[in-house]
């Protein structure tokens, strides 16, 4: 690799890794609390959390990644301009193109990458996620027995007029299923509860009398029992539910508006959804034509205007975006084409500056 290259990464590269790890801590932050107070009620290890992350990061990426490049590479012009490095390396004959082709093929290497994050890795990652969290809500803690005190164990809630919460023993026991239209109720004398860790909760009753729905609303069949054992899974089966747009694959996206009946509105806000990732993978692409002549062309700067120029720019690309998905879900002709209102209007303004810059 010639010089230049291998100079201009060197600057780059810990700028970029630095506003890389800056936007995906803001990122992660959204979920921290979250995940951090669901693994302190449920019990879960820190690893649990990790892996969460883990399979967050794809997604993340798809945001922090442009962020960062945008940053990084007006930083690292505007510390080469401020310099006078610029300066030296055009009158040593370096053309504008020279100088700033390390920084295009990063933004079409980045671009790429987030292709494949934003049409797969991403949602899949995000359906992981969604899967485990939900898995672990559903999971049963360590159950306290308070007497005279309702508790909930799994679908049922279970009342003791005594209760010790160290060994799980009960008397005067009652138990009901309120979920079920009919429901069962049990009564027993004695009783007693056990937490077996990786399975579930195990009741056992004894000397007690099962009531059960009966054809009549107005009678009930009643049992006797000497023992009556009832086992909980520690994941309770939830129900099913259809995944969001975040979840789903690209190939899964255009696979469902292309099902027979789809309500329009539906149809429109799948494509819209297909088109914006596309869209949003090209930002670093995008991004690199405004970012190389503006971190060139100032002069003299005060410290943190390249960043802080690099935040105006990107809130106008993603309110442009936004203003295309929301465009592409209201009007049919514009579901494919409107989300690309950000890269256009970018690319517009990026060729402008670069017919400027290079004509210095």
């Amino acid at each position: 690799m010639p010089i230049l290259p291998r100079y201009i990464l060197r600057l780059f590269l810990p700028t970029f890794g630095a506003g890389l790890l800056m936007f995906l801590g803001v990122l992660v932050m959204q979920q921290f609390l979250r995940l951090f107070t669901l693994a302190v009620m449920k019990g879960l290890p820190v690893w649990w959390i990790l892996a969460c992350f883990a399979r967050l990061l794809p997604s993340f990426a798809s945001l922090a990644v442009p962020m960062a490049f945008l940053v990084a590479a007006m930083v690292t012009l505007g510390a080469l301009a401020d310099s006078g490095e610029i300066m030296a390396l055009r009158a040593a004959g370096f053309s504008y193109r020279e100088i700033v082709r390390p920084f295009l093929w990063l933004a079409v290497a980045l671009s790429a990458l987030l292709l494949l994050i934003n049409h797969k890795t991403g949602p899949e990652g995000f359906r992981s996620f969604r899967k485990r969290t939900s898995e672990a809500a559903q999971k049963m803690a360590k159950i306290e027995l308070r007497p005279r005190v309702f508790t909930s164990v799994g679908p049922w809630r279970l009342y003791a007029r005594e209760a010790d919460d160290a060994t799980g023993k009960m008397e005067s026991v009652y138990l009901v299923n309120p979920d079920r239209r009919d429901p069962v109720r049990v009564n027993a004398q004695r009783g007693r509860l056990k937490l077996e860790p990786g399975r579930g909760v195990s009741l056992v009753l004894e000397d007690g009398q099962l009531q059960l729905p009966n054809h009549d609303p107005e009678h009930y069949t009643t049992g006797r029992f000497e023992r009556y054992r009832l086992f909980m899974p520690l994941i309770e089966t939830a129900a099913p539910r259809d995944p969001d747009l975040q979840e789903m694959t690209s190939r899964e996206l255009a696979a469902r508006a292309a099902a027979p009946g789809l309500p329009q509105e539906k149809r429109l806000e799948l494509l819209v959804e297909k088109s914006a990732r596309s869209a949003g993978a090209l930002s670093p692409f995008v991004f690199f034509f405004v970012a190389a002549p503006l971190g060139m062309g100032i002069k003299r700067r005060a410290r943190g205007a390249d960043f802080a120029a690099s935040l105006g720019v990107m809130f106008v690309y993603y309110a442009l975006l936004v203003v295309g998905v929301s465009l592409g879900r209201r009007h049919d002709l514009l579901a494919p084409t409107a989300p690309w209102l950000g890269d256009a209007v970018g690319l517009l303004v990026g060729a402008w500056l670069t017919r400027r810059a290079a004509a210095r």
